[in-house]
């Protein structure tokens, strides 16, 4: 299976993190790498490859597809085990710290989640959700179709309804 291409290169990656990745050096790869997987990451977020029939990248790409997997693969790049830190420090004591993983790997925030369905959303011609379809033909509800239960006879009652219209 052919390798598809990341959304955005590390040119852009370099941008968002404020700092320069050497096209010659190892981490080029590195940051190449990590934006694909972050493009694949809102591939399957969003359930659409965003190629071509020949295998490019659709042109232009939503601006805010390519910002979604830039802040994804800066996150990773950056910070690869997804440590956040915290100490209990009281006046100029310090107990060493701890560090705290939420999820480790490559993951989209709630937010970026919530841009990346407003996309899809606008780009849908189909309406999703829940919701209540109307089958009348602007009829109210009258006595003719209202439900009652019959006990005629003795016989055991059954539901009897009248529609008109």
């Amino acid at each position: 299976m052919a390798e598809k291409p990341p959304f955005a290169e590390p040119d852009a990656l370099a941008e968002w993190i404020g700092e320069g990745i050497d096209a010659d050096a190892a981490d080029w790869k590195r940051a190449r790498r990590v934006l694909r997987a972050a493009s694949n990451l809102v591939r399957t977020q969003t359930g659409r490859d965003w190629l071509n029939d020949d295998g490019t990248l659709d042109n232009p790409l939503p601006e805010q597809l390519v910002d979604v997997t830039v802040a994804c693969a800066a996150r990773f790049y950056l910070n690869p085990n997804a440590e956040t830190q915290w100490s209990r420090q009281i006046d100029d004591a310090m107990d060493g710290g701890s560090r705290k993983v939420d999820e480790p790997g490559m993951s989209l925030t709630a937010s970026e989640k919530a841009t990346l369905a407003k996309l899809m959303a606008d780009a849908s011609p189909l309406i999703a959700g829940v919701g209540v379809i109307s089958t009348t033909r602007g009829e109210h509800a009258s006595q003719d179709m209202s439900p009652y239960w019959s006990e005629d006879d003795g016989r055991p009652g059954f539901l009897h309804a009248r529609l008109t219209g």
